[in-house]
């Protein structure tokens, strides 16, 4: 019986632009929640992902590539009164020909901006809770509401929850996710003060990723259960695109950690964590050798990828990682499109 991870989140529609004019637009699902619920599938659980979309183009577009992942959209509702984000992926190039990337948010055809991300509501987590359902896992990446009722329903009920804000602006909501959370992960990119203003660890698990600097962690499961211990990271040996490493790490450490929900990580120890993370760091650097937040999923299938992995995870960081990225795509997600055909 396959796992189950339900998410509550940024899912969008990612278009992603690689500078070339020439080179049509890839689209494809988006958003921390839409890519690891995607990675999640691709890896074998099922994945539900819970979002209030819009009727237009970008719905259509999103649904036909979470079809494609073969993912289970019963909690997907599209309605008048949703959104669909719309989120411009643009790969470039610095001074010194470094390949860096950015999302950008206005519609460069309009001046205009997209269309942004709306939160789940109360009566639509109670309808989701309605239901019974009990997964292994709740993700969320967002704070409001909705999400809470929704994390605290599903701790009760035995799945692990895991928490991953790309800001912890709102104080009183993120210290009620994090006595809901057993997972926490974070950017210290997005949050570069959270060491300082938390010196005592607030849950299970507490994740900073650092991009190729690696990892740092804590868990309650260490001897001394306040201190930071660092992971090193596995370079690729030629990086094309850094967007989604984080979310390809994330849905590697639930993999390896939360198929049996909060009571299979509970028996874990500190080995299988940072055999887990280490699981997830492979999966990131590898992507990284391609476009896109998921260009791993549309390059390589799922056995041979996780062969790569394993052989990687083998080497200790001994080898670089590099993949054979002249191989003919497994399926083609460039399109020619316009921006404002979308919504």
């Amino acid at each position: 019986m396959k796992s189950i991870c339900i998410g509550a989140g940024l899912i969008a529609l990612d278009v992603i632009l690689n500078g070339s004019p020439q080179t049509n637009a890839k689209v494809s699902t988006g958003g921390s929640c839409g890519n690891v619920l995607s990675i999640l599938s691709y890896l074998g659980w099922t994945s539900m992902p819970i979002a209030r979309l819009a009727e237009n183009e970008a719905s259509s577009e999103l649904v036909t590539d979470l079809k494609r992942w073969n993912i289970d959209l019963k909690f997907l509702k599209i309605s008048s009164d949703g959104s669909t984000a719309i989120i411009i992926h643009r790969i470039l190039k610095n001074k010194k020909g470094d390949p860096i990337h950015k999302f950008e948010f206005r519609n460069p055809e309009k001046d205009e901006w997209l269309p942004n991300f709306r939160p789940i509501t109360i009566n639509l987590a109670n309808e989701i809770i309605s239901t019974g359902i009990k997964p292994d896992v709740f993700y969320f990446d967002r704070m409001n509401p909705g999400t809470i009722e929704l994390a605290q329903y599903f701790r009760k009920s035995g799945a692990l929850v895991f928490f991953e804000p790309s800001s912890i602006k709102d104080e009183v909501l993120l210290e009620k996710c994090l006595r809901l959370a057993h997972v926490f992960k974070f950017s210290s990119e997005r949050i570069p003060d959270f060491k300082q203003r938390f010196p005592k660890i607030n849950v299970d698990l507490e994740i900073q990723t650092n991009g190729s600097e690696g990892l740092f962690y804590r868990t309650i499961k260490s001897t001394n259960k306040n201190k930071w211990k660092k992971l090193k990271s596995f370079p690729a040996k030629k990086i094309i695109d850094a967007a989604g490493a984080g979310d390809w790490c994330s849905a590697g450490i639930i993999a390896n950690l939360a198929n049996g929900g909060s009571k299979s990580f509970n028996s874990r120890g500190v080995r299988a964590i940072e055999l887990a993370l280490n699981y997830g760091q492979i999966l990131g650097s590898l992507n990284c050798t391609l476009d896109g937040a998921r260009g791993l999923m549309y390059q390589y299938s799922s056995s041979s990828l996780k062969q790569k992995v394993n052989k990687y995870l083998a080497s200790k960081g001994q080898v670089t990682i590099s993949l054979n990225t002249n191989t003919k795509p497994l399926i083609d997600i460039s399109k020619a499109i316009t921006i404002s055909s979308l919504y």
